[in-house]
């Protein structure tokens, strides 16, 4: 499955994965990465690199919104096989690293969540490496918050990261 990329501004990328959205911040030759997909959307994210007319090896950083397989599905790939270091707030760190994994489980999906479209994201997230256990096994800390432009402006909502994982908001706007 190929990934839909959408320039968004200038050297901006929003990429729609198959059930997972990243972004490619291109500046020069480098690269940067926010979210990286599910495990099994990594040919998806090389695809994406390429579409940009990029590849892993000009990924400068990785940057993880929070830890949970759907963002960081390729994140220890491309810290593995080409050196790019991988930033998460460090509140997210021993989560990344799966000191703890605070993550909803399938069980509890379908038991709570029932609805409409449930069944097939939870097949999907299966699929794709949803439930596999995917360390960031060196992950670097950063306690500075990055501003993130939103459409129309700055965005003036954060992600608050916590021990136990991260207080959802409703932008996406990455904090590290």
């Amino acid at each position: 499955m190929r990934a839909d990329v959408h320039q968004v501004a200038d050297g901006t990328y929003l990429v729609h994965g198959s059930n997972t959205n990243w972004v490619l911040l291109t500046e020069g030759d480098a690269v940067t990465l926010v979210d990286t997909g599910y495990p099994g959307d990594r040919e998806q994210v090389l695809a994406s690199l390429a579409e940009v007319g990029s590849s892993p090896e000009a990924v400068a950083a990785v940057l993880i919104t929070h830890a949970h397989n759907d963002h960081l599905g390729s994140a220890e790939y491309l810290r593995a096989a080409y050196g790019t270091p991988v930033y998460l707030h460090e509140a997210e760190v021993p989560h990344a690293r799966r000191d703890f994994l605070q993550q909803v489980s399938v069980g509890t999906v379908l038991r709570n969540g029932w609805r409409p479209g449930v069944l097939p994201w939870v097949a999907h997230a299966l699929r794709s490496g949803g439930t596999t256990h995917n360390p960031v096994t060196a992950p670097s800390r950063s306690r500075r918050r990055v501003p993130w432009t939103c459409p129309g402006g700055r965005c003036p909502c954060t992600r608050r990261a916590t021990p136990t994982g991260t207080a959802p908001t409703t932008c996406r706007a990455p904090v590290w």
